[in-house]
């Protein structure tokens, strides 16, 4: 791999030596929202393709970015030389030969090797709410990754969100469009599990404060406790619609993925974790998000409705699809 330093627009350049801040998953959902609230301090990408950064329409310029594989531990030191502080926002959820836990250990790893040797000061990490004795795979993967970044740097904050809306949140997404495709929903016996669904700008406002708050472990998450069917309701409410649903006894998550998969513009990689996560309540004793960052969550009916106008948006017809 080519790990030449460039801008936004593929253009060489030098490494900086005022970058003090890097983001990882720059181009990821979480990521892309968070990129220009940070354009205001010495800012550096790590990204497989920095053609893919959010440019600056004024002058068709980015960040300062370098194209490197975390699962490739020789590529990261050019990217993390002269970083204090990281936002780790990376998840491997893609397809592929090697599990997404196997992949996000890997990459943990690596980065942890080289972020101490570098001097990183901080790392700021998004994972997942604790979900008991009924975790997923996927959230345990989440919270392995946060331990092994707790010990790569001397402050290490990490944020724990549920369900995240947004008009690119994958599993937004994917609800929003099988409530809006399937005439009658089947919900099967996850159905009554709660979770507390976070509007993404709140996300981004807690990681910005995250930058100069205690190290520690925060929960954070929307106002609104939920089961996953009073979700579908607001949202079919929001869709104009006539809410039809149907319950199962049962749960079957491989089953559920190629269904959703079918019907939704979603992987059934993404999807078969996700829905394997969703059989135990994922809710906060405490919530940092007004607590610890002093955000005011928004509601999820707020949340959903501004998520639905921007998948909207995308598409010139409307649909709810990009």
């Amino acid at each position: 791999m080519d790990h030449t330093l460039t801008d936004a627009a593929g253009r060489a350049r030098a490494p900086s030596s005022t970058a003090t801040v890097l983001l990882t998953g720059a181009t990821g959902f979480v990521g892309h929202e968070l990129l220009g609230h940070l354009r205001s301090s010495p800012l550096r990408c790590l990204v497989r393709d920095a053609s893919r950064l959010l440019r600056d329409d004024e002058d068709d310029t980015g960040p300062e970015a370098i194209e490197a594989d975390l699962s490739e531990i020789e590529s990261l030191r050019p990217a993390l030389e002269g970083i204090e502080e990281v936002f780790y926002l990376v998840h491997s959820m893609e397809p592929g030969s090697e599990g997404f836990a196997d992949r996000d250990r890997r990459a943990a790893t690596n980065y942890a090797e080289v972020a101490a040797s570098c001097g990183v000061r901080r790392t700021i990490y998004l994972g997942g709410i604790a979900a008991g004795d009924k975790g997923s795979e996927h959230l345990e993967s989440r919270h392995e990754v946060e331990e092994v970044l707790a010990a790569a740097t001397p402050e290490f904050v990490g944020l724990r969100a549920s369900m995240i809306v947004g008009a690119r949140s994958g599993s937004f997404r994917a609800l929003v469009q099988l409530v809006d495709r399937l005439p009658v929903l089947a919900l099967p016996s996850w159905r009554e599990s709660r979770t507390q669904p976070i509007a993404i700008g709140d996300v981004v406002e807690c990681l910005l404060a995250a930058r100069q708050t205690e190290p520690g472990v925060y929960d954070v998450a929307g106002p609104d406790v939920l089961s996953f069917e009073e979700m579908t309701e607001v949202v079919s409410e929001l869709l104009g619609q006539r809410h039809r649903s149907v319950s199962i006894p049962f749960s079957n998550a491989p089953a559920e993925a190629a269904l959703a998969a079918v019907v939704t513009d979603e992987d059934r990689a993404l999807l078969e974790p996700l829905m394997a996560g969703l059989h135990s309540d994922l809710l906060v004793d405490e919530n940092a998000a007004s607590s610890v960052f002093g955000i005011e969550p928004t509601p999820f009916r707020e949340a959903a409705a501004g998520a639905i106008e921007g998948m909207r948006r995308a598409r010139a017809d409307g649909a709810l699809v990009d």
